[in-house]
């Protein structure tokens, strides 16, 4: 049997292929590369307080709805939802501890009176005040806040 000869129509296909992986990996490491920098970028730009502080005043959801006024301003981010009563809000990820690049969504509201954050495991309801300011950091889909030491510049 005779040895076929190698064309540019026979080797296109493999250069293809070849292309193709080559640019799948490029865009994979860069992927990586981007998501690691934004969030050694969020981690920097947290005020160093502002996960610690007195906790919020945690409601069930009976006691949320025996209030009167309810949270009004909501928001997803991260898939989880955050529901306020007032202010502002700012969110965004910081690097979680530990090995590996996990990270934990963070929020920092200006003065909420009231929270509503409902992840994947159930709403979760706080309650820091009115005119307090309140930071949430979400880890593995349980919520915790805190009047922070430190509040957000708004």
């Amino acid at each position: 049997m005779a040895k076929k000869k190698w064309t540019v129509a026979r080797a296109f296909p493999l250069m293809l292929i070849g292309a193709v992986v080559v640019g799948v990996i490029v865009v994979a490491v860069g992927s990586h590369l981007r998501r690691a920098t934004v969030i050694a970028e969020s981690t920097a730009s947290l005020p160093a307080g502002a996960l610690e502080g007195e906790p919020c005043a945690v409601l069930t959801k009976d006691e949320y709805a025996a209030r009167g006024a309810k949270a009004q301003h909501g928001f997803i981010t991260n898939d989880i939802r955050y529901d306020r009563r007032y202010g502002h809000a700012d969110c965004s990820i910081v690097k979680a501890g530990g090995a590996g690049n996990d990270f934990v969504p963070v929020c920092q509201f200006s003065g909420p009176a009231q929270l509503v954050v409902t992840t994947g495991k159930g709403a979760f309801y706080f309650a820091p005040g009115v005119g307090r300011p309140a930071t949430v950091a979400t880890r593995d889909g349980v919520p915790t806040c805190v009047i922070p030491k430190v509040p957000a510049k708004f």
